[in-house]
């Protein structure tokens, strides 16, 4: 056993032993002391106490979704004023439906909002839905509240003052000396439920109300539906009790569902065969009644696998994922969940197993799915010869090297495959090096088998020739992990491998982020040597996925040769290749999938056979792999159906005319050839996912992107007119993916290898450890981070400035915006020899070799704060970075000042004491302040009481107005939101409000109009864009029915690039409109709260009615008459709107970049004047 898992082993054993943390109670938990249900069909019995002596416990209310009273039940104890006794008879379920009858009547007649307004008053409802409706059954949810009382006199001072300054709590009152009060029913220390609850039924068997326990902890009343049911499972413990056996322990959440009956279900992923193994479960009473109620449960399985592989025959070759089926009591759908979640040590530990067979030996492999980290178990069949001579090598290798044939190679694709870049590799070398040891590993059952024998030097996948060469080998060339090559993925296998790895791949990297996959910190991948395409590719690999510039060589595709060789004629063929859903697991998955339905209909589409008649095209469709099962159901379409490994997927490609794909990589081999391709990407969002693509899609595929069929029926409509030419702008996005060679790509990927040496890198091997990442999380999230990165820095200060590092930073590194980002652009325009380094959160690709993207206050962060000779922001870096003399801090701000700020206002509000002399120090930091304008400097100076130098550049960020590239810009910002050309564009962009804070610097938002109202005022011309301030962390989402009218874009990088497509601009006290005066297009103001604004919260520096070039709007009425009115209004505040910009935006003429540049960072960098008022200028 290796000292890493030795310690592992030790750690699990400390934390099995030592002692647990005492479960703390919240204040509000502790009051709320404890609670029983118990339950017939006819009744259901709520018995506990409150833990106050001086509380009388009046009653319980039941009230609907709106908040409404809908009963009251009395409490019937009789032991003592805080104990409380309700009884709920079936009797009350005609009351209840009846009151969602009449609300249901109601939402028909008024406005849909006002029950979605009243239900976000309940802040404990469970925001997960609930299922769907019945068909016919009214159906609703109802809250249970605790209605208590107390007298006045029996409350401490201290509270009574706090209530006098303060307001009473929510839902409270005193009256008569008595205070009475109503609380949500839930969360108490203690709740127990001895048995299943049964669901009340009313007297005709027609109704049915499920008493639950939401998310949170508080009861509710389910009327008509079940509740929803959302299992959680985790693993603690992975064991082998014996060399043939798995045991499997841990935990199951089931929140208000009480398992009946459970079982471990083994599902081949290829077959879909399903082998039940039985599962112990005990239900935790004393954890679920700590839990407010929701149900626990441990549970333990221990399969057999010599049993299920030599009694009953019935493990296959392959990978078995595990299911968990479970029923419940009183629930009528059961769930099926993926058996997963386990911890780092316990994923580390898990051992190897085995199935002897009569004449075979399985190898079992638990691992744990990228991702999800769910567990499968991946079967290995040998022969019983073939597993002892596997033994016999992993124990002898040494020895067996001493005296092999020396550089042996071992190359391929999957097992079953031969026709991709390891075939067209392997096949390169037997044909032009032929008495070099390299050999192709290939399955004998394969059908691309006999191709691979007659060159040569085949290895039938798992003989005991692989076994031997595998070992014995200095190099493995494969287009996926290294370890498909191998004859067993375990673990101990790979230790006494020896071979350099090189990764070939089988596609350009791109379109997906694979980080999880190949990253360089993939928990599951390993590599040496990472080839790739182009320059582009090379830095996606090395500045996204992790990989030092030395493990990442340029070299092209093998299989390229032969795709760019002229050798095939062209058929008039439209070519159709999706890629596969990696989420479609189970053919009920499949069958309901929203791609099989897109397939489906887009194959039997009637448009689509007669575009093909009318340009005399066949349509030849290619099932994925893991498609291939289900290969009738497209069968008796009019198109040729194919199977990959039928025919060569390249053979295909050279001789179509046109590619119809989505996300699949053989799209850019196929633009390689100059033919057009089509993008049917109809669920971007969830196939991309989070973490987003590795591209700008819009931007960098080689062909037009589709998100509905009638768009991708247009787009081939324009290809047909160019006689199925490739559009000139897809050529060029083609041939920044593709480096050319001299020779041949083979050649160039032979010598690349060639010339490897790997290096040992122990710190990197650390930093890419699991165990560090996790360690490093841990260490992020602590109390220790700070303090410690702080006197690192400081430490940091020490080293050299490095004169020609700049730093950038906008909107606190979320945003890649404003001026810094016009700054750097023009920056890299002129090719200055400069290192960048900018501040982003999330995937930033900048196409810039001197450029790298960091995280805020990662480690990295800190470092080039320190060492940097230019920091750029355009807000504050935290105020404990303190600015070396060296460095120059250009801060260019975010805004003309509308609204008063910091030493200019009365009072400060929503920000903690500390907050003036945190800003202070920041002030102090800077070395030279941009400004727009003589109005600028001067608040500038008093806002701030800033005294060091003003530049009076113009703003960067506005240069964008007056450049010459407007329409394709436009045309670009419009198709990333996928606006129609039809529409306008309004542009909704308010400030925060300083009352509004939810601490941190953070603040909350509430849309001040009604969705429909709106929607009605604006009619179909204009779309509805919203971006709200950056500091805003929470606002309401918009309506499901308006999201194709209203979208929100706060989370688009630039506003400046929102102002080109905008057509009117709607704010309040923002100072956006600054900006915007360039664009001479309409403004409004929407101040609803102007007198709150203005008297209390902030102030302005100009006369709000008087100097703002829009109509000032102070009701919603008022907005929603404007939004009717636009062309008017638009006209009759033209002169105003000239006026301001005359006034406010006379340095703004597009060069303002080209002067901070010239000045700070051109070689032959411009004086910098004084003025008399202390700003300076060129």
């Amino acid at each position: 056993m290796s000292l890493s898992k030795t310690l592992l082993r030790m750690a699990r054993f400390g934390n099995s032993i030592l002692p647990k943390p005492k479960k703390t109670i919240s204040r509000r938990a502790k009051f709320k002391q404890s609670l029983q249900l118990d339950s017939t069909f006819q009744e259901q019995t709520l018995t506990g106490h409150l833990s106050d002596s001086a509380v009388t416990v009046e009653s319980l209310l039941i009230r609907d979704s709106l908040m409404n009273q809908v009963i009251e039940l009395p409490n019937t104890a009789t032991t003592g004023n805080q104990h409380f006794s309700f009884s709920l008879p079936h009797d009350i379920l005609p009351t209840l439906v009846d009151r969602v009858l009449e609300n249901n009547r109601l939402s028909e007649q008024e406005q849909p909002a006002l029950a979605e307004a009243a239900e976000d008053a309940l802040e404990t409802l469970e925001s997960d839905n609930e299922g769907e409706l019945e068909a016919v059954l009214p159906s609703g949810r109802f809250s249970l509240w605790l209605k208590f009382s107390k007298d006045v006199a029996d409350f401490q001072p201290t509270t009574l003052e706090k209530w006098e300054a303060n307001g009473l709590p929510s839902r409270a009152t005193i009256t008569d000396d008595r205070f009475t009060r109503e609380i949500i029913f839930g969360r108490f220390a203690e709740t127990r439920i001895p048995a299943p609850l049964k669901p009340l039924i009313d007297s005709n068997f027609e109704h049915k109300a499920h008493l639950y326990t939401d998310l949170k902890g508080n009861l509710r009343i389910l009327l008509n539906k079940e509740p929803k049911v959302k299992p959680k499972m985790q693993i603690d413990l992975i064991d082998s009790p014996t060399a043939d056996q798995t045991e499997i322990k841990g935990k199951i959440f089931t929140r208000h569902a009480f398992i009946q009956k459970g079982t471990l279900q083994l599902v081949h992923r290829e077959t879909g065969e399903q082998i039940p193994v039985p599962i112990d479960w005990v239900y935790d009473n004393a954890r679920s009644a700590d839990k407010f109620g929701l149900y626990r449960y441990t549970y333990r399985t221990v399969i057999d696998w010599t049993r299920l592989h030599r009694e009953h025959q019935v493990l296959q070759e392959g990978i078995y994922d595990a299911f968990v089926a479970l029923e419940y009591y009183h629930r009528t759908e059961p769930t099926l969940l993926r058996l997963g979640r386990a911890r780092y040590i316990t994923r580390q530990l898990t051992p190897e197993t085995r199935g002897q067979g009569e004449a075979t030996t399985m190898h079992i492999i638990p691992y744990f799915t990228v991702g999800h980290r769910n567990l499968s178990f991946e079967m290995t069949e040998f022969t019983n010869d073939n597993y002892t001579y596997l033994n016999h090598m992993m124990r002898f290798a040494p020895l067996y090297r001493l005296f092999a044939e020396k550089n042996t190679w071992l190359v391929g694709e999957r097992p079953y495959k031969a026709q991709d870049n390891g075939y067209h590799f392997f096949k390169y070398m037997r044909e032009t090096y032929p008495d070099r040891p390299v050999y192709y590993v290939i399955d004998p059952d394969s059908n691309e088998y006999e191709q691979v024998e007659q060159l040569g030097h085949a290895l039938p996948f798992k003989s005991k020739e692989h076994i031997y060469h595998a070992l014995m080998a200095k190099k493995v060339i494969g287009t996926h992990h290294a370890e498909y090559l191998y004859p067993l993925k375990s673990e101990p296998f790979k230790r006494k491998m020896k071979a350099d790895r090189i990764f070939i791949q089988h596609g350009v990297l791109g379109t997906k982020n694979m980080d999880d996959q190949y990253g360089k910190f993939a928990p599951a991948f390993d590599t040496d040597l990472f080839l790739v395409s182009s320059e582009r590719e090379k830095r996606l690999v090395t500045q996204d996925m992790g990989y030092p510039e030395r493990e990442v060589r340029i070299t092209g595709l093998s299989r390229f040769d032969a795709l760019l060789r002229k050798d095939v004629e062209v058929k008039r063929q439209m070519l159709i290749i999706p890629t596969w859903r990696s989420w479609l697991q189970t053919p009920l998955q499949f069958f309901e999938s929203e791609y099989y339905q897109q397939y489906q209909t887009l194959l039997s589409s009637e448009r689509l056979h007669q575009f093909a008649e009318a340009h005399q095209l066949e349509i030849v469709f290619c099932l994925h792999p893991n498609m291939q099962q289900y290969t009738n159901h497209f069968e008796d379409l009019p198109i040729t159906v194919i199977h990959q490994g039928e025919r060569d997927v390249q053979g295909l490609m050279k001789e179509s005319l046109l590619l119809v794909t989505d996300y699949s990589s053989v799209a850019f081999d196929f633009s390689f050839l100059n033919r057009p391709v089509h993008y049917f990407q109809f669920d971007p969002i969830r196939f991309i996912g989070p973490k987003g693509s590795y591209l700008d899609l819009e931007q960098e595929l080689p062909g037009r992107i589709s998100s509905t069929l009638d768009e991708l029926f247009e787009d081939l409509e324009a290809t047909a007119a160019r006689s199925f030419a490739m559009a000139p702008e897809y050529q060029a996005r083609a041939a920044a993916f593709l480096q050319p060679v001299e020779s041949s790509y083979s050649e160039k990927i032979l010598q690349t290898i060639v010339d490897y040496k790997k290096k040992r890198n122990w710190i990197e091997q650390i930093q890419t450890a699991e165990a560090a990442n996790i360690l490093f999380r841990l260490y992020r999230r602590s109390r220790f981070y700070f303090p410690s990165m702080k006197f690192a820095y400081r430490l940091m200060q020490r080293l050299p400035v490095d004169p020609k590092l700049v730093v950038f930073e906008s909107g606190l590194g979320k945003q890649y915006s404003d001026s810094p980002r016009y700054i750097y652009e023009e920056l890299k325009r002129r090719n200055l020899d400069y290192k960048v380094v900018w501040v982003y959160h999330k995937r930033l690709y900048l196409g810039d070799p001197n450029a790298k993207v960091i995280k805020r206050l990662s480690p990295a962060y800190f470092y080039y704060l320190a060492t940097a000779k230019f920091w750029v922001n355009n807000q504050n870096f935290p105020h404990y970075f303190r600015r070396r003399e060296e460095t120059t801090y250009i801060q260019t701000w975010h805004g003309t000042p509308l609204k008063k700020m910091l030493f200019d206002l009365d009072e400060i509000h929503g920000r903690d004491e500390g907050y003036v002399e945190r800003v202070t120090n920041s002030i102090k930091q800077w070395s030279v302040l941009l400004s727009p304008s003589s109005y600028a400097s001067t608040i500038f100076k008093s806002a701030f009481r800033y005294e060091g130098p003003i530049f009076e550049s113009g703003y960067p960020r506005n240069d964008l107005f007056f450049s010459n590239n407007q329409p394709k810009t436009i045309e670009t910002i419009r198709t990333k939101l996928q606006l129609s050309d039809d529409k306008k564009v309004i542009l909704y962009a308010p400030t925060f409000r300083d009352h509004q804070s939810l601490g941190n610097g953070k603040f909350f938002f509430d849309y001040p109009f009604d969705f429909d109202r709106v929607a009605q005022a604006l009619g179909d011309e204009y779309v509805f864009l919203i971006r709200t301030h950056v500091l805003v962390t929470k606002k309401p989402s918009i309506p499901e029915e308006h999201r194709e009218r209203f979208i929100d874009v706060t989370s688009y990088p630039d506003i400046q690039e929102l102002y080109l497509i905008t057509d009117l601009l709607i704010t309040d006290y923002s100072s956006v409109f600054f900006d915007f005066a360039n664009m001479n297009r309409p403004m409004f103001f929407y101040a609803y709260d102007l007198d709150l604004y203005r008297d209390t919260l902030r102030g302005f520096y100009l006369d709000y009615y008087k100097d703002l070039p829009g109509p000032i709007l102070e009701t919603e009425d008022a907005f929603l008459n404007a939004l009717s009115d636009i062309p008017r209004l638009t006209s009759d505040y033209q002169s105003q709107l000239d006026t301001f910009r005359e006034a406010y935006c006379a340095m703004e003429d597009g060069l303002a970049a080209s002067r901070v540049v010239d000045t700070f960072f051109a070689e032959d960098a411009l004086d910098v004047t004084e003025q008399p008022d202390g700003s300076y200028s060129v």
